[in-house]
């Protein structure tokens, strides 16, 4: 995985973040109460994205530790 291939992930994880964030903020304005399904929904996503975040920091990590070439 080159550097490229993970900023762009990390791009695609941080636009998916920003899509939550906005459409919480969407549902915020409109209403004042949110549903339980909506919470957990918005905060089983926020989770799952920053579990990836840590996978691919990992990663990154793990190839500029170690040649790409050896495997």
């Amino acid at each position: 995985m080159t550097s490229e291939e993970i900023m762009k992930l990390k791009e695609r994880i941080y636009s998916g973040l920003d899509m939550v964030i906005e459409r919480a903020e969407k549902i915020g304005r409109a209403k004042t109460e949110y549903s339980l399904e909506e919470l957990y929904m918005m905060t089983d996503i926020v989770k799952d994205s920053a579990e990836a975040f840590k996978d691919l920091a990992k990663a990154h990590k793990y190839f500029s530790e170690h040649s790409i070439e050896r495997y």
